[in-house]
C-alpha cells in the first residue's frame, strides 16, 4: 500500500518513540550509571519534531501554497510555552526559597536564558570558558533542548517558505524545491556537527547547527513519505523492532566518553527513523500492542511536560533534604514526574493550545501573551541576580576590608610553621562567603591570562624592571599558577621581586599535550608553549627565577613521561642558568565546597573539611620534576592547605577554595609572607638587606 503523508492523527509509532525517548532521559539522569547512554532520547525528540513539522508544513503549502508564518508560531507557542513558563516560574521560586544563595546567580541567569530560548548558547558559552566550566547543574539546564527545538521552529517554516517562492518563480515542482532547500541545510548540518565534534566537543553538544541536521533528518523523511510512489516492504514489524532494540543499546552503550554529536547521533537518528517509517506494523509480532499499551501510550502523551518537571527536583531537593539524593527519593521524583505531567498535560496544556477564549487563537493575542510571559519571568529573575549580586558585593567589601587590617591567625597566618596561633574571634568567620567567593580569582590583572584559544603571549610585568638589584621573578602556567599571582603582586609592591608573568588556561609549561576533549585548546596550548619556549630563552640574562605550578590532573602519559616532558620543557632554560621552582599543585577536592559551606547553619573552623587522602593522594609531577632536575626546586605548600589528617576548607577564618580546584586569591595573599619566605630558605630569593 502507498504510504501515507505525515497526519494530524493519533500515530502509534510517535507516542510509542515519545514515550521511549523520555524515559531514557529521565532514567539517565535519575541513574546515569545504569543507563549511560539515556541522553540520546533528545535526539529522538528532535527527529520526531522535524517530521512532524514538516510534515504540518508541507501539508499548508499544499492547500495554501503559502506558509502562514505568524499562525504557525503562534500555533507553536500555544502548544510549548505553558507548560514551559509554568516549569520555569515553580523553578525560580523554588530557587528564591531552598537553593543557597551562591546559586542565586547561575541559576536565575539560566531562568532568563530559557524563557527567551537561547540556554544552549549559554551553556555553549559556559563549555569553554574556563571560570564556568565547573558550575554545578541549573534546576533549568535542561531547556537546551527546548531552545534549540524553539530555534528549529524559527528558522525552519522560513526555509520552507523559501523553496516555496523559489519553486513558483523558477517554474519548478514545489516538492522539489522544498527537499533540495531542506536537504542542503541537513547535509550542511551534519557535515559541521562531524567539524565541531572532533574540533569543540563541549560547545558541539549544545549548539544549534551540530543539531539541526537531526531534525532535518526527520524532515526529509516526511517529504519521502509524502511521496505516492512509497511502499512499504513486508518486513516493517522486524524493523520497527530493530529501530526500538538499536534505541535500548545506545542508551546502554554510550556514555560520557562517547564523542557526541558526530557520527556517534546518526546510529539513534536512524532508529527513529527507521520505526517513523514502519509505522504501527500489523502481524504476530508486531510491536503494535505495546505502542498502544495504556502506560505507552499515557507516558508519550505527557512526555513533554515530563520532560520539563523531571530534573528542576533532581537539583533542588538535595538542599530541601540537606542531603544527597538515595534510592527512595530518586523513585519519590520519578513518581512525582509522572503525577505532575499528567496534571499539567490535563490543567495548563491542552486548555490553552485548544481554547477558543480570550482571542488566544489569534495570532497577535498569542503574541502579546508570550511577551507578557516572558517579561514576568526575566524581570523576576534578574531581581533574583541582582540579589545575588549585592550580596557578593558586600561581602567582597567585607573581605577586603577585613583583608586590608587583618586580625591575628587570620587565614595562613594560623598556620604559620615557626609561631602557629589559633584566634577564637575567627572561629564562626568565612571570608569571602560563598556567594562571593565565586568571583574571588586574580581578575584585577586581565592582560595577565591568555584564554583557552589564544596562542600570542602575555604583556604582564610589575615593579621596577630596570632596578637590577631586586631579583626578576617570572611566574608560568595555567590558572593555578595565576592563583598566585596576587601574592606576588604583593611582594613586588613592597619592593620585594620584579615580576612578569606568562598564564594560559589549561597549558601548563610542559612539552607534551595536555589533557582535554577540545583539540583546539590543545593545539593552540603547544602553540604557545612554543612561543613561551623561545621568550624564556631570550630573557634568561635577566631572569632570576620562574615559578611554575598548574593542574596536574591536565597533564598526559604516565608518571615518569609526565616528568620527562617538563623536564625536557625546563632543562634547555635550567642550562643557562636560571633557577626554576615548581610549587606543588594545590589539593583537588572530590566535592564542591561551598556548597556544603552554603547549607551550613553555624560556622566551624572544622567544617566540610575533606581528608588528606581525598584531597592529595594524586601523583604531582611538579614536585617531582622539581625534585629531579639539576638546578630545580619543589615548593610544598601543603601544611599551609592541610595537616597530617585533614585539609579544612575554613583556615583562619578564611575561605581556602574558589572551587574543587581552584585556591581563593583571599587565602593566597594571606600566604604572601609565607611563601617569600620559603623562597629565601630555599636561596630561590637572596635574603633582604
Amino acid at each position: 500500500m502507498p504510504a501515507s503523508p505525515p497526519r494530524d492523527r493519533f500515530r502509534a509509532e510517535i507516542t510509542a518513540l515519545r514515550a521511549v525517548a523520555v524515559m531514557l532521559v529521565v532514567l539517565f539522569h535519575l541513574w546515569p550509571g545504569r543507563l549511560p547512554g539515556g541522553y540520546i532520547g533528545v535526539d529522538v525528540f528532535f527527529v520526531i519534531s522535524g517530521f512532524l513539522i514538516t510534515g504540518h508544513l508541507l501539508r499548508e503549502t499544499a492547500d495554501t501554497g503559502r506558509v502562514d508564518l505568524a499562525r504557525f508560531w503562534a500555533r507553536r507557542a500555544r502548544r510549548l510555552l505553558p507548560a514551559a513558563y509554568l516549569v520555569l516560574a515553580v523553578s525560580a521560586i523554588a530557587v528564591w526559597l531552598w537553593m543557597p544563595l551562591v546559586s542565586w546567580g547561575q541559576n536565575f541567569k539560566e531562568i532568563v536564558a530559557s524563557a527567551l530560548y537561547v540556554q544552549n548558547w549559554a551553556l555553549a558559552a559556559d563549555s569553554v570558558d574556563y571560570l564556568a566550566a565547573e558550575n554545578d547543574p541549573t534546576a533549568v539546564q535542561h531547556y537546551w533542548t527546548l531552545s534549540i527545538e524553539e530555534q528549529f521552529y524559527l528558522v525552519w517554516p522560513l526555509l520552507v517558505l523559501l523553496a516555496t517562492v523559489l519553486a513558483v518563480r523558477m517554474g519548478r515542482s514545489r516538492r522539489l524545491m522544498v527537499a533540495i532547500v531542506l536537504g542542503a541545510a541537513t547535509a550542511a548540518s551534519l557535515a559541521y556537527s562531524l567539524w565541531i565534534t572532533q574540533a569543540n566537543p563541549p560547545a558541539a553538544y549544545f549548539v544549534t547547527p551540530a543539531r539541526a541536521w537531526q531534525f532535518g533528518a526527520g524532515a526529509l523523511l516526511a517529504l519521502w513519505m509524502g511521496s505516492a510512489t512509497v511502499r512499504r516492504g513486508t518486513p516493517t514489524a522486524l524493523l520497527s523492532w530493530a529501530g526500538f532494540l538499536t534505541l535500548a543499546w545506545c542508551g546502554f552503550v554510550y556514555d560520557e566518553s562517547t564523542p557526541f554529536p558526530g557520527t556517534a547521533a546518526i546510529v539513534p537518528v536512524v532508529a527513529t527513523l527507521v520505526v517513523i517509517w514502519a509505522g504501527e506494523p500489523r502481524g504476530l509480532l508486531s510491536p503494535a500492542p505495546l505502542m498502544r499499551w495504556r502506560p505507552t501510550h499515557t507516558l508519550g502523551e505527557i512526555s513533554y511536560s515530563m520532560y520539563l518537571w523531571h530534573w528542576p527536583p533532581i537539583v533542588i531537593l538535595p538542599f530541601v533534604l540537606g542531603a544527597e539524593l538515595g534510592f527512595w527519593e530518586r523513585v519519590g521524583i520519578l513518581v512525582f514526574t509522572i503525577v505532575v505531567s499528567w496534571a499539567t498535560k490535563r490543567w495548563v496544556e491542552d486548555p490553552v493550545r485548544f481554547t477558543h477564549r480570550f482571542g488566544l487563537r489569534r495570532p497577535a493575542t498569542t503574541g502579546l501573551a508570550t511577551l507578557v510571559g516572558a517579561a514576568l519571568l526575566v524581570g523576576g529573575s534578574m531581581v533574583g541576580v541582582q540579589s545575588a549580586a549585592s550580596a557578593q558585593e558586600r561581602a567582597a567589601k567585607v573581605a577586603a576590608q577585613l583583608e586590608e587590617d587583618a586580625p591575628p591567625c587570620f587565614g595562613a597566618a594560623s598556620r604559620d610553621p615557626e609561631n602557629p596561633c589559633h584566634n577564637p574571634d575567627l572561629d564562626d568567620q568565612l571570608i569571602p562567603t560563598p556567594e562571593a567567593v565565586v568571583t574571588d580569582y586574580a581578575k584585577d590583572y586581565p592582560g595577565c591570562f591568555a584564554g583557552v584559544h589564544d596562542t600570542e603571549l602575555n604583556d604582564c610585568t610589575f615593579g621596577d624592571l630596570s632596578d637590577r638589584s631586586l631579583p626578576h621573578v617570572t611566574l608560568l602556567g595555567d590558572s593555578h599558577a595565576r592563583s598566585f599571582l596576587p601574592a606576588l603582586v604583593r611582594m613586588a609592591d613592597q619592593k620585594l621581586i620584579t615580576l612578569s608573568a606568562q598564564l594560559k588556561s589549561s597549558c601548563s609549561w610542559t612539552r607534551d599535550e595536555i589533557r582535554h576533549d577540545d583539540p583546539l585548546r590543545v593545539s593552540s596550548c603547544q602553540e604557545w608553549k612554543q612561543n613561551l619556549q623561545e621568550w624564556l630563552l631570550d630573557r634568561t640574562d635577566s631572569t632570576d627565577l620562574i615559578l611554575t605550578t598548574g593542574y596536574a590532573q591536565m597533564l598526559t602519559g604516565s608518571d615518569d613521561e609526565r616528568v620527562e616532558s617538563m623536564e625536557a620543557a625546563w632543562q634547555p632554560v635550567v642550562d643557562r642558568g636560571v633557577r626554576v621552582v615548581a610549587i606543588r599543585d594545590n589539593p583537588r577536592l572530590p566535592r564542591a565546597p561551598q556548597k556544603c559551606l552554603s547549607q551550613l547553619d553555624e560556622i566551624t573552623p572544622d567544617a566540610c573539611a575533606f581528608t588528606r587522602e581525598e584531597a592529595l593522594s594524586k601523583f604531582d609531577a611538579f614536585a617531582a620534576t622539581g625534585r629531579r632536575v639539576d638546578g630545580a626546586q619543589t615548593l610544598d605548600l601543603s601544611d599551609l592547605y592541610c595537616d597530617d589528617e585533614t585539609c579544612p576548607a575554613i583556615i583562619g577564618g578564611v575561605n581556602v577554595y574558589r572551587d574543587i580546584t581552584h585556591l581563593s586569591v583571599t587565602y593566597v595573599r594571606t600566604m604572601t609572607p609565607y611563601v617569600y619566605r620559603r623562597l629565601v630558605d630555599m636561596n630561590a630569593l637572596p635574603r633582604p638587606s
